[in-house]
């Protein structure tokens, strides 16, 4: 390829960007060439958009997603290599999946005015069905802990057929884990909107059914090649849901036989106890209807049906990866060499970076750095090392001195000159500057001893000069919380302690003190500690704090109009105009008041909201 063609590509990391597969509205997905040992593999790169990127929320949840992917290793699953940032941009490298995803085909297929062969459509569902079942079972090797992940997002739209008869699940992106933070804002949707499940709209506790029944909906599209839930706005979709009454599929598609239908429906039951239990008994049954029907099927023939119908973009798409083949990667492994091509890490630190969180913590810490990257205190106190505490330790990196240091290497022979021979005239009047520097310090000793102001530092025996007139200051010292993310919120006797840089939390010596660590819609976490000075630096292990329970809250529509409901959850006042429709709260006992604006009256109510229930309310 000529220099000018070779200017099109953009380095990112130790990538190669060759197209622009998709653009969404919170991340862009490019195909690259890795710039390595491995140069001919192709990956998919998931770029998050700028402004998601610096959002602390987002990275948590795009931290959550990563341990999720990574873990995942399953033949029927996109697999995740790599994650970091590049040039303050949040990125995944997936496996590029050489296809197309299922609305892709229906789209195909409606154009030529056809449906998937009822075999296809089956088979496709069986493979789904195991990917999710490894999912909803998975358990972490180095843990033992069962994760119970639910995907919350299957849909024609995540599902890829590969041009050589793979299926494909993709975008674990919202999935659901027992060890992921829940980042939710009230009244926010997560999922698309059409294959939503009953049980989101009542804000029951999501379960591996709730996989099933989105599923469900893609079987049925699949069969019918429309959509299920469809209408004019989002309001009436939801109220479609809600109902949740659907025609079997055999009432559009006339070649779905009555067994089939069975199977459908029982996925897309309104209640979830009546669907299937879990995704392997959803998959046995398709599989047993699959080859009691049509034993004659095997896999391969997807690959045929997916060539045929893609026929001209897969040979148009194969010319294009043998131009990429033929790009001359030495410049761009040249330039990475030089550039540095490793990813800066720090998911969980929000918009503060590295440098910031280290000048936040160390503004009365006189401390110096030795070379084994331990910071040492006033008094020659250990206050963190590296190994016990990297995320505080890798901003201990400090850009002002590299900045001085290059600076340095920089100088011309003739400034050095220069600079040694101030050092030197320097060095002469250092005497005479270190006595008067020793007078004003032992000038400065004498008036803070008199004044008293020397003893709030150094107490009662600091130096033997104290004054039973003041009182001890209560000794404190420094923990460590494992376990803790940024979404926590974290209090000491009830007061609220900044923890977001991961410096260590102070708290006082030879003194019980309450702990307190919460997480909106969490339980949670409180222990009473007594620390000593022999338990510097240690670190308390924060449990993964469990969901909270919720019901949901509905009034009914006979209210005066322009009437409100005032009450306080969690310690928030809430005020919302009634009526109100499907209020999801935590289960409790509550005290409201009505306003009337009309009558000009307050009318006190008690409630309760039960665990997974809901609650009318009448006027």
């Amino acid at each position: 390829m000529s220099n000018d063609n070779q200017l099109r590509f953009q380095r990112f990391g130790k990538y190669l960007l060759l197209d622009h597969i998709v653009d969404g509205g919170m991340a862009k997905i490019w195909r690259a060439r890795y710039l390595g040992e491995q140069a001919n593999k192709i990956v998919a790169i998931k770029m998050i958009q700028a402004q998601y990127s610096e959002d602390q929320g987002f990275r948590q949840m795009f931290e959550d997603e990563l341990k999720l992917a990574f873990g995942l290793i399953h033949p029927n699953i996109a697999q995740t290599y790599d994650y970091g940032i590049v040039d303050n941009q949040l990125f995944t490298a997936m496996e590029y999946v050489d296809g197309a995803n299922l609305k892709q085909y229906m789209d195909r297929l409606k154009k030529r005015n056809f449906v998937f062969p009822i075999e296809i459509s089956s088979h496709i569902i069986t493979q789904t069905c195991q990917a999710l079942h490894y999912a909803h079972t998975f358990t972490d090797k180095l843990t033992g802990q069962s994760l119970n992940i639910v995907h919350r997002d299957i849909s024609p739209h995540n599902i890829m057929l590969t041009f050589d008869g793979s299926i494909k699940v993709i975008d674990f992106g919202i999935a659901k884990a027992e060890t992921n933070s829940e980042a939710t804002q009230a009244g926010t949707i997560k999922g698309k909107l059409a294959y939503l499940a009953p049980e989101y709209l009542e804000g029951l506790e999501l379960d591996c059914r709730y996989d099933v029944f989105a599923v469900g909906i893609t079987f049925w599209e699949l069969l019918c090649n429309r959509r299920l839930f469809r209408a004019k706005n989002d309001l009436a979709v939801l109220k479609k849901i809600q109902n949740c009454e659907v025609a079997p599929p055999s009432s559009i598609n006339p070649n779905v036989p009555p067994e089939l239908d069975a199977i459908v429906l029982k996925a897309l039951s309104k209640n979830r106890d009546d669907r299937f239990e879990n995704m392997d008994k959803f998959n046995r049954a398709v599989m047993k209807f699959l080859y009691s029907k049509y034993p004659d099927f095997n896999p391969t023939d997807l690959a045929y049906f997916a060539n045929e119908l893609f026929k001209e973009d897969i040979l148009a798409d194969r010319k294009k990866l043998v131009s990429y083949g033929k790009i001359d990667i030495a410049k761009y492994l040249k330039e990475m060499k030089e550039n540095g091509n490793s990813p800066s890490l720090q998911l969980t630190q929000g918009k503060e970076s590295p440098a910031n969180a280290r000048k936040k913590r160390v503004e009365l810490d006189f401390s110096e750095e030795d070379d084994n990257n331990q910071a040492i205190g006033f008094e020659g106190q250990t206050i963190a090392t590296a190994t016990k505490h990297p995320i505080a330790s890798s901003a201990r990196k400090n850009s002002r001195m590299d900045r001085t240091r290059t600076s340095i290497n920089r100088t011309r022979p003739r400034a050095r000159k220069t600079a040694e021979r101030k050092s030197q005239a320097q060095a002469q009047s250092g005497g005479k500057s270190r006595f008067f520097l020793a007078i004003a310090a032992c000038l400065a000793i004498f008036v803070a001893y008199k004044s008293g102001y020397l003893n709030q530092f150094i107490g009662d025996k600091g130096l033997g000069l104290g004054s039973n007139k003041v009182s001890k200051k209560q000794e404190t010292a420094l923990i460590y919380l494992d376990g803790f993310k940024p979404l926590m919120r974290v209090y000491v006797d009830n007061k609220e302690i900044d923890y977001s840089d991961f410096s260590g939390l102070k708290v006082p010596v030879d003194v019980d003190f309450k702990l307190s660590v919460e997480q909106s819609g969490k339980v949670p976490y409180e222990t009473t500690l007594k620390v000593s000075k022999l338990d510097v630096g240690k670190t308390i292990h924060i449990p993964e704090l469990k969901a909270g329970e919720y019901g949901i809250l509905t009034t009914s529509r006979n209210f005066p109009t322009g009437s409100k409901i005032l009450m306080s959850v969690k310690g928030q006042k809430i005020e919302r105009q009634l009526p109100v429709e499907n209020m999801r709260m935590p289960a409790g006992s509550y005290e409201a008041f009505i306003i009337d604006p009309i009558l000009k009256t307050k009318k006190r109510i008690n409630f309760k909201i039960e665990p997974s229930k809901k609650l009318f309310l009448r006027n």
